[in-house]
């Protein structure tokens, strides 16, 4: 399955969640009315899936533009959070939100909890220099790459599990000594534009490139104007992919 291929498949399954949350909200809101909290639980959590695939890039994020030596949360621990919060405060439900759209922005509220508490105990910034061979690795695992065509995305295999601590994948046998270290200063210059990146900009990256949501939506969960989304969107990708051509000529100029 190609990259086009991929973000329809995403898109289309982020709709069907919405979908799915609009035809059972009279359910859910009787659930919460009748106190049933199993139940609630029960009926919603199969139906955010593309949720919990946000929330673990999320996370995959902060694990690696973080020093977390053992990660706290799980895409589950906090998936159970956001649902936990959506029960107890489902009532108080902005008018102007849909369901999906409230989801979202409470996953955003968990998610950015957990990375302030985290900072509060470990170092916010990853020194370039200290890096060990086995956590320059980890950087195959990084949410935005560049294509043939040099345009950043995030590739599929980001939902495929979580990063388990001090757990590396090595990379490709095949790879010659040039080729190696070409991905290595590659991973690294991606690393540096991230780590720039406020985390808002990063959240509204996700939401309207990959997650497909309108910027209208986006715009909502995130509380800028509608205008600003792909603007935003766009800048972020435009300074991944800067990085990554003036860190390429860089070395092509040393190398000559």
């Amino acid at each position: 399955m190609n990259q086009t291929n991929r973000s329809e498949a995403r898109h289309a399954a982020r709709q069907r969640q919405g979908d799915a949350l609009q035809q059972q909200e009279a359910t859910l809101s009787r659930l919460v009315a009748e106190r049933n909290k199993d139940e609630f639980f029960k009926q919603i959590t199969p139906l955010l899936k593309p949720l919990a695939s946000y929330i673990k890039r999320r996370l995959r994020v902060v694990y690696l533009t973080l020093e977390v030596q053992t990660p706290v949360a799980t895409t589950g621990d906090l998936l159970d959070e956001v649902i936990l919060d959506a029960y107890d405060n489902y009532e108080r439900k902005a008018a102007d939100l849909s369901l999906e759209q409230w989801l979202y922005q409470i996953a955003n509220k968990k998610v950015d909890g957990y990375i302030a508490r985290e900072s509060s105990r470990e170092k916010r910034r990853r020194s370039l220099e200290t890096l060990t061979q086995a956590e320059l690795r980890t950087l195959e695992e990084m949410p935005i790459t560049a294509d043939a065509e040099g345009e950043p995305w995030l590739p599929e295999d980001l939902d495929d599990s979580e990063i388990p601590p001090r757990e590396f994948n090595a990379p490709s046998d095949r790879a010659t000594p040039e080729e190696e270290l070409e991905r290595k200063e590659r991973l690294q210059l991606i690393l540096r534009s991230l780590a720039r990146v406020p985390e808002q900009d990063l959240v509204v990256f996700d939401l309207f490139a990959i997650e497909g949501l309108p910027k209208e939506s986006v715009a909502k969960i995130v509380k800028i104007p509608p205008d600003e989304v792909p603007r935003i969107a766009e800048r972020v990708k435009a300074n991944v992919l800067r990085e990554i051509n003036s860190g390429r000529g860089s070395t092509e100029r040393k190398a000559s």
